[in-house]
Order: structure tokens, then sequence, then C-alpha cells
């Protein structure tokens, strides 16, 4: 019977992106960049999101891809705006790859492609002349521009994974499958972007699986946390929540008080020696998929 520790250990593995997932994923961005590249004309673009971030889950499905342009693509900037900038790239999209639908959402477009699953939400960035690196992005609900710099984003999440002893990503990953088995209640970005500030005040057990012990840690802090405002990370764009329905706050804080105790239970076992109890728990809570035999 194993224990906590190698359970999670061989949890955390299962997560984690083959490297031909990689790979294709790389093949398919560069696709879809030379592809936009001869009808938009956009001069280089990032891989952004979880994906980027290095925070996805398999098993992978759609990749945040930002096309980047000068802002003389629009014009002075009020001469297109958000929607129409985004129903120009999904006009794009469906041009170049003939019989399938793009679909436009409220900041990107999304196109997948059949046999790997994989689609890429394409979010159209103007660069702002004046602060190189930062970009106005289109947020259909709010019929605007708003700000966002994804390396910003990448940066912060490094920074906070090496302030865990390379630890936070896996455990970022871990609760993001949660999230996953509960219906997503709760936006994956918050999620992360709370665990870059949940992680600072963790202070594990010696005798305790680090992992099981972040879990508990960083499910507890959500719960406590959910309702705050949390801003952006790179500190231009709106609040990670701002968007994100007060239902759906109470329901996630819900599912994350009840997932506290259940992990704060399996830490009890844990520490009484009943491995396969404690293991039993964290099946319950992070699926089929965590090993306990």
């Amino acid at each position: 019977m194993p224990t906590v520790a190698q359970s999670f250990e061989q949890f955390m593995q299962g997560l984690e992106l083959h490297s031909g997932e990689n790979s294709e994923a790389k093949r398919q961005e560069r696709y879809v960049f030379e592809a936009m590249r001869r009808r938009l004309r956009p001069r280089e673009s990032i891989l952004s999101g979880s994906y980027g971030r290095n925070t996805a889950i398999r098993p992978l499905h759609d990749i945040d891809l930002f096309l980047i342009f000068t802002a003389a693509e629009r014009g002075t900037g009020e001469s297109v705006g958000p929607k129409a900038f985004l129903e120009r790239v999904k006009q794009a999209l469906e041009e170049e790859f003939r019989g399938k639908q793009a679909k436009l959402q409220n900041r990107s477009v999304n196109i997948e492609f059949s046999g790997t699953g994989i689609g890429f939400d394409v979010v159209p960035a103007l660069e702002d002349p004046r602060r190189p690196g930062t970009y106005w992005i289109p947020d259909v609900r709010k019929g605007d521009w708003i700000l966002s710099n994804p390396r910003k984003h990448i940066e912060a999440c490094d920074e906070a994974n090496a302030r865990a002893s390379q630890r936070l990503k896996p455990l970022i990953k871990a609760i993001k499958s949660w999230n996953k088995l509960q219906g997503k209640p709760v936006p994956s970005f918050l999620l992360e972007v709370m665990a870059y500030k949940g992680i600072d005040s963790f202070r594990p057990e010696g005798r305790l699986s680090v992992y099981a012990q972040g879990m508990a840690h960083l499910l507890q802090f959500m719960s406590e946390h959910i309702m705050d405002q949390w801003p952006e990370p790179a500190g231009l764009g709106p609040p990670v929540n701002s968007g994100v329905g007060q239902t759906n706050l109470v329901q996630g804080q819900q599912r994350l008080s009840g997932a506290t105790r259940k992990a704060n239970r399996a830490l009890e076992l844990e520490r009484a020696g009943d491995m396969p109890g404690a293991n039993e728990i964290w099946r319950e809570l992070l699926g089929p998929d965590f090993p306990v035999r």
C-alpha cells in the first residue's frame, strides 16, 4: 500500500503533459500563426494562458494564443471596436481553415482541430506604443479594449513557484483537477492567482506529505479569500474575479470549504498512520486517477 506522499507523486506525474502533446501544441501554434499572418499580418505570437505558465493539465484542450499587431492595424484605435476586431479574426480563421467554425468569445476566438482535440483561443493584441510589452486586448462585455501583459503573468507564476521550492505548479494542477471534477465553479485563472498568494503562508510539517499539506492549505486559503478582490498579476487589467458572478463565487466557496474539511481529515488519518484511509479521501477529492494501491 503506497504512502500518501507516494500516491501524490504518482498522481502529479499523471497530470503533466507528455512530450508528444507539447510538440504537437507547438507545431499547431506555428500552423495557426502562419495562417493568420497570411490574412491579418500579426507581428508575433505568444503562447499564454495556463499552457504558457506551465499549469495546464492533461488532457490538453484550449491553448491561449496571443497574436500581436501594431496599433496601426486598427487605425487610431477608435475606428475598430473590440467586437469588430474579433469578428475580423474569426473570419480570417474560417477562411484559412475551411470547414471549421470558429467561435467568438469575450476576449478571443476559439478554433478546434480534429484528431488532436487541441483548440486555440486566439487573442488579438495591440501593443501600446508608449509601453513596449504591454498590450490592448478586446473585451466584448465591456465594449472596450483592456490592458494585459501575458509575460508578466508567466513571471508572477514562476516567482511564486520558486518561493514554494518548485512545488506550486504541481499543486495548482492538482487543484485544477479537483475544480474540473466539481464542474469548474471557479475560473482556473482565479484559482492560480489565489495560489500565488496563498502559498506564501504555507509551513509544512516534516512527517506528512508536503503535497497533501499544500493542497489542504491552499483549499482553506481559497475558501477564506475567494470573495476578496484579486488584482490581475500584471497590475494592468480589471481584477481577475471581476467577471465572475456572485452565484459562482458562493458555490465555489462552498465547494472549497467542503474540500478543506475532507483534506484536513485526510491529514489526520495520515498523521495517525492510516495511509489507506487518507488515500481514499484524497481519491474522493481528486478522482479515480489518484492511486490508492
